[in-house]
C-alpha cells in the first residue's frame, strides 16, 4: 500500500513542479489581434522560477568561453519559430541563466539565450529578472535602443513584479512576431502583434527595445526553378552530335547545366554527366561517340538546370546515333551516256538542256548493318517496271524512252534505322518537292521526262532536307 501511495505522490509532484514532458501546439487569439503560438516541447531539465530580487550568478567564465567557431557574423537575420533542443548551448551548458537553475521556462533565461544565439558571443544583457533588463542596458550604454521593433531586438516590460522579456523574430508589415518562454506560460511560444499595441501585450508597461545590432530580415528563399527552352540535339554525324538549350533564371542566374548521357546498349553502363558551357543564356555540349564505348544506337539525354539558390529544372532527349551511309548512284542521260557516280544529294542529270534520264543505277555503302536499297522506274510507253537491287540497271538502253517517275525504298533488318529522301527534277516543272522511304517521285500521265535527281540516306527521324508537299504529279 506504501508503494502505491508513494507512485501516486511523484506523480503528483511531476506534475505540479512541471517536470513532466509536455508536447503542444496550440494558438490563441485575443481581441487585440494578438495571436500567440505554443509550441511546448519541454526537455528533462531541472529549473525554478526566477522571482523578484533573483539574481543569476554570472560563472566567471572568460569571453572566450561563449565564442561559437561555429557562427560566422552576418547582417543577414534567421528567425527562431521553433523551441530549441536541450542540447543547444546558447540555452543551456553556456546559458547563465540555467547555471544558475533558472533555465527555462524563464523569459530570461529564453531572451538572454537567444541574444546568445544571434550574436555568437556572450551577450552584455543583465542577469537579473525581466523588469532589470532595460534600466541595466540604460546604465550600461551597451546597446542602442528604441520604441520601433526591428529584427532581432529585445522587447522589454515591466508592468509586473518581474516583467517580462521576448525577441524580435519577423516584421511583416505592421505585424511583429516575437519568440519568448515564461514561467506561468510555455517552454517556448511566438506571440504576434500589430506594432503600437506592445502595452497591451504580455504583462503590459512596454519599456522599449534593446537593439541588439542592425540585421537585415531573411530574404525570402527562392523557390522558382529556372526555365529550359528550346532543348534539341543537332550537327549529328559519324563522331557524335552537340546537346543544346536556351536556359535561364530572373531571381538567382544560372548556376550550372548538366547532361547525363548514355545508350540504350547495355543498362547505363556508359552514363557520362556532361557539364554544359554556357554562353549567355545558351548551354551546349558537343558529345563524342568515343566518351560512350563508341556505342551506336538511341542516346538518352537528360537536361538539368541549376539556379543559384539549388532549384533545378529538367528535361530530356533522345536521338538515334548512327553511321552515316554513304548512297551513291548515276543515271543515263540522253545522247551522253552514262554519267560519272554521284552521292549524298549531288545532282545527277542535266538541267537546262531538255536532255531525259533513261536509266539509272543506285547503291549504298551500308558500313557493316544489314542494308540495302532497291528502287524501280516509270517508263515510256512502259510503265512501272520490277524492283532493281543495289547497283542493278533500272530503265532502258538503246530505245530512246524517257524515265517519268520513280520509287526508292531501303532494305534489310537495319532498314528502319535509316530514311531514304529523293527528289527529281521533271520537264516543264521543274524540281519537285522531295519523296521519302517508297513514295512516288515524278510525274504520270503528262508524258513528262525526267531530266536529273538527287538521292540521300540519313538516319532515321532526320528533318526532311526540304518540302514534302509535292513530290509527284498524276493526271489520272
Amino acid at each position: 500500500m506504501k508503494f502505491y501511495r508513494g507512485v501516486f505522490i511523484c506523480f503528483v509532484l511531476m506534475i505540479v513542479l512541471g517536470i513532466y514532458p509536455v508536447a503542444v501546439l496550440a494558438e490563441e487569439s485575443n481581441n487585440s489581434g494578438t495571436v500567440v503560438t505554443t509550441i511546448d516541447a519541454q526537455p528533462f531539465v531541472e529549473t525554478r522560477e526566477m522571482l523578484p530580487g533573483d539574481v543569476a550568478a554570472d560563472p566567471g567564465w572568460p569571453d572566450e568561453a561563449y565564442l561559437n567557431d561555429g557562427i560566422n557574423s552576418s547582417s543577414v537575420f534567421s528567425p527562431r519559430l521553433s523551441a530549441p533542443a536541450s542540447d543547444n548551448d546558447y540555452y543551456f551548458s553556456k546559458n547563465i541563466f540555467y547555471l544558475a537553475g533558472y533555465g527555462m521556462p524563464n523569459c530570461t533565461a529564453y531572451a538572454w539565450g537567444r541574444a546568445y544565439e544571434i550574436l555568437g558571443s556572450k551577450p552584455n544583457l543583465s542577469n537579473g529578472n525581466a523588469n532589470e533588463f532595460w534600466d541595466y542596458n540604460l546604465r550600461s550604454g551597451a546597446y542602442p535602443y528604441g520604441s520601433t521593433p526591428k529584427v532581432g531586438a529585445i522587447l522589454c516590460w515591466d508592468g509586473s513584479s518581474c516583467g517580462h522579456v521576448a525577441v524580435v523574430e519577423k516584421i511583416e508589415g505592421n505585424k511583429v512576431t516575437v519568440s519568448e518562454s515564461s514561467w506561468s506560460g510555455s517552454y517556448f511560444y511566438t506571440t504576434t502583434f500589430t506594432a503600437g499595441t506592445e502595452n497591451a501585450v504580455s504583462v503590459g508597461g512596454f519599456q522599449g527595445y534593446i537593439y541588439l545590432g542592425d540585421f537585415e530580415p531573411e530574404p525570402d528563399r527562392d523557390t522558382t526553378p529556372p526555365t529550359i527552352a528550346n532543348a534539341q540535339i543537332t550537327e549529328l554525324n559519324d563522331e557524335g552530335f552537340t546537346i543544346t538549350c536556351q536556359v535561364s533564371d530572373a531571381d538567382s542566374g544560372i548556376a550550372s547545366v548538366l547532361f547525363p548521357t548514355w545508350t540504350d546498349a547495355n543498362g547505363q553502363d556508359d552514363l557520362v554527366w556532361h557539364r554544359a558551357s554556357i554562353s549567355g543564356n545558351t548551354a551546349s555540349y558537343r558529345v563524342s561517340y568515343n566518351q560512350h564505348n563508341n556505342e551506336l544506337g538511341t542516346y538518352s539525354v537528360h537536361i538539368y538546370a541549376y539556379d543559384g539558390a539549388g532549384n533545378t529544372s529538367a528535361t530530356a532527349l533522345s536521338v538515334s546515333a548512327q553511321k552515316s551511309i554513304t548512297c551513291s548512284y548515276q543515271t543515263h542521260v540522253q545522247d551522253y551516256g552514262w554519267q560519272r557516280w554521284k552521292m549524298n544529294g549531288q545532282t545527277s542529270g542535266t538541267s537546262g538542256e531538255s536532255k531525259r534520264l533513261e536509266a539509272i543505277e543506285i547503291q549504298v555503302d551500308n558500313k557493316g548493318y544489314d542494308l540495302g536499297i532497291e528502287y524501280r522506274t516509270h517508263i515510256q510507253n512502259i510503265g512501272w517496271q520490277d524492283w532493281k537491287h543495289d547497283g542493278e540497271i533500272s530503265g532502258t538502253s538503246n530505245q530512246g524512252l524517257r524515265l517519268e517517275a520513280i520509287e526508292v525504298r531501303l532494305t534489310g533488318a537495319d532498314a528502319s534505322r535509316y530514311d531514304v529522301y529523293y527528289r527529281v527534277h521533271a520537264e516543264n516543272i521543274g524540281w519537285l518537292d522531295w519523296a521519302k522511304n517508297g513514295g512516288s517521285s515524278g510525274t504520270e500521265g503528262y508524258g513528262y521526262r525526267l531530266e536529273a535527281i538527287e538521292v540521300m540516306v540519313v538516319p532515321a527521324g532526320s528533318p526532311a532536307p526540304g518540302s514534302t508537299i509535292r513530290a509527284f504529279q498524276s493526271n489520272r
